[in-house]
């Protein structure tokens, strides 16, 4: 009997297992089915929502305006002397009108200057007597104040014709020989404002100043004149070459420190510095031992680019009037953005425009901005620094005494104005005063010190001097 009832208890114990294997089975797949579910559920509640089309309504209503970007200003117009960029209204007010030359006085008994700052180009050349003279010429910009205005010289006249500027000045040498600068503007063309002449009531004397130092315009005024003798644009002057500021500067040695020295003595009537400021990418001139200030604004006078052009001259007369040789070539250094350039100036003509170029023939493509040209002669001599503070000390300014307005006595004042003489004058005739309103404000004395005088200047050497 055990055998069988052995059998039927195995058959019974294994249906009894595969009964219970399937129950687990079920448990097992239903309990992994809800954590499957559950997963999905959390995954689904921590997904991010696809973007959805927004409606042409909340479009409207809802997304915010794009912020416009700004647009870069363009300049297709640029100034004619200093190629400084200029806006579409700048260059309908200017584009027709003549560039304007005007002869400043150098003398210790010149300064201050006014309107200097204002120029687009400014020359400076010996004249006679061991001194300088400067010609500041305007186009893009005005100046309410000039003086103190001077005579014409034969150099200044020749660069004036290369401009087809309007000269302004207050007479000149009237003589035989080279240094015939009032008959040379007759014979050349050039268009004529003198002092001496037919709008003479364009100039005034300033009574804080003593004379011959103390007479003054504005460029307004030159310009009422130019139109009063028929002198009409446009301008006929070729731009030099000029450069953007996202070009590289011109390939040269550090030059941050300049000093021109004309008579190689260091006499103060003779010696200039300019000085690189980096923050204004500008030189900044001295002379006389200090700052060279406007009289009127105060301000500094900056210059973009500077430049050295060597040439020979000659005396030609007894009274030490300088003729520089001009017309051909000659060596230059061009200073700009701190650095020194060695060039070459040429000038095929008198009434050509002076150009300058690379030891590789390319013509020199300046900064834009104001430009200084020291015309100087061989023997002067030019000392470059790499730093502006490695520059010597400028010999301190000596003023000449103090000068103390004179009232005219009432009787003598008169209601009209003087007739200038029929013929042409020199520099030691004095220019009629006008009736017209002077300018409100007072000149700026310049700065005085206690050093001794300096000794009469000594003229420069007479003869030709060869060309280095």
């Amino acid at each position: 009997m055990w055998p069988g009832k052995t059998r039927k208890g195995i058959v019974l114990a294994a249906a009894i297992g595969v009964l219970v294997g399937i129950g687990l089975l079920t448990v097992f797949l239903a309990v992994g089915s809800a954590s499957s579910s559950k997963r999905e559920l959390v995954r689904a509640a921590s997904a991010t929502p696809a973007p959805q089309e927004p409606s042409a309504a909340s479009a409207a209503t809802d997304s915010p305006s794009p912020t416009p970007t700004p647009t870069p200003t363009t300049y297709s117009h640029f100034g004619l002397l200093d190629g400084v960029e200029m806006t579409e209204e700048e260059w309908d007010a200017r584009k027709d009108l003549l560039p304007l030359a005007v002869m400043f006085d150098n003398s210790d008994q010149a300064f201050p200057h006014s309107g200097l700052g204002s120029a687009d180009v400014i020359y400076e050349a010996f004249v006679e007597g061991g001194i300088t003279r400067l010609m500041a010429v305007y186009w893009r910009r005005n100046a309410d104040y000039l003086e103190p205005i001077r005579s014409a010289r034969t150099p200044f006249v020749v660069w004036a014709a290369e401009l087809g500027a309007l000269f302004a000045h207050a007479g000149g040498p009237n003589t035989d020989d080279d240094a015939d600068a009032i008959g040379q503007i007759a014979r050349w063309g050039v268009r004529d404002l003198n002092a001496f002449g037919p709008i003479a009531d364009e100039y005034y004397r300033d009574p804080d100043r003593e004379g011959p130092h103390d007479l003054a315009t504005s460029t307004a005024a030159l310009r009422e004149g130019g139109v009063r003798m028929g002198f009409a644009g446009p301008p006929t002057v070729e731009s030099w070459l000029f450069r953007d500021s996202s070009t590289a500067p011109l390939a040269g040695v550090a030059a941050e420190g300049i000093e021109i020295d004309f008579g190689e003595r260091r006499s103060q009537w003779q010696l200039m510095q300019y000085r690189w400021d980096q923050s204004t990418r500008t030189y900044s001139r001295h002379q006389y031992g200090v700052q060279h200030l406007d009289g009127r604004t105060r301000e500094p006078l900056r210059f973009t680019t500077v430049i050295a052009l060597r040439a020979p001259f000659v005396v030609v007369d007894d009274e030490g009037h300088v003729v520089v040789d001009q017309i051909g070539s000659g060596k230059a250094t061009v200073f700009s953005d701190g650095l020194a350039v060695d060039a070459i100036w040429k000038k095929p003509g008198r009434d050509a425009r002076t150009r300058f170029f690379d030891a590789n023939g390319a013509e020199i493509q300046f900064a834009r901005g104001p430009i200084f040209i020291e015309v100087i002669g061989p023997a002067s001599s030019v000392l470059v620094k790499a730093r502006a503070d490695d520059l010597p000390d400028l010999p301190p300014y000596v003023a000449p005494p103090p000068f103390v307005p004179t009232p005219e006595p009432e009787e003598t004042i008169t209601t009209t104005p003087t007739p200038g003489p029929t013929s042409a004058a020199t520099q030691s005739v004095t220019p009629p005063v006008p009736t017209k309103t002077l300018p409100t404000g007072t000149a700026v004395p310049p700065p005085t010190t206690t050093a001794t005088p300096p000794s009469t200047p000594v003229p420069p050497p007479t003869g030709t001097v060869a060309q280095p």
